[in-house]
Formats: C-alpha cells, structure tokens, sequence
C-alpha cells in the first residue's frame, strides 16, 4: 500500500492525501515522531510542529522549536 501524500497548504495546516483518495487538512500544532537521529532529536522520539513552509530542495519543512527540519524526517500518523 502506498504512504499518503502530504502537501503544502499554508504555513498553518498541511493536506494529506490517503492511498483511498481521502483529503485531510491537519493544523499545528501536531505530533510527529523522528525517524532518524540527528545532532539534536533522537530517534523514535515525538516532537510538536510548530509551523510549516514550502521548501525547493525538500518540498516542505517543519519548525520543531526553532528549527527548520525536512518533513521526510518525521512520521506523522493520521488515521482516517
């Protein structure tokens, strides 16, 4: 089964899309858990973001506190 997309919609709310073709619009603040250990967030740990906004080279990043991190980093578990 393929991931849902997500997209950007503002800096506010993203839309996810499930593999049904059903539409989602989730507003931050949300929970995400990190996938990947980096200098600051570890691994299986759920963080809250804060904002979100376009990126050219990622296609979306998410601010977790002051930060600015890719949202492919991250599992954002929305069931519907």
């Amino acid at each position: 089964m393929d991931p849902p997309q997500i997209n950007f919609v503002d800096h506010n709310s993203i839309l996810i899309i499930n593999p049904g073709g059903k539409l989602r619009q989730v507003f931050v603040p949300f929970k995400v858990q990190v996938l990947h250990d980096t200098t600051i967030l570890k691994k299986n740990s759920w963080v809250i973001v804060e904002e979100v906004q376009p990126s050219a080279q990622y296609k979306m990043l998410y601010r977790v506190t002051v930060d600015w991190w890719p949202y492919n980093l991250f599992r954002l578990q929305v069931n519907f």
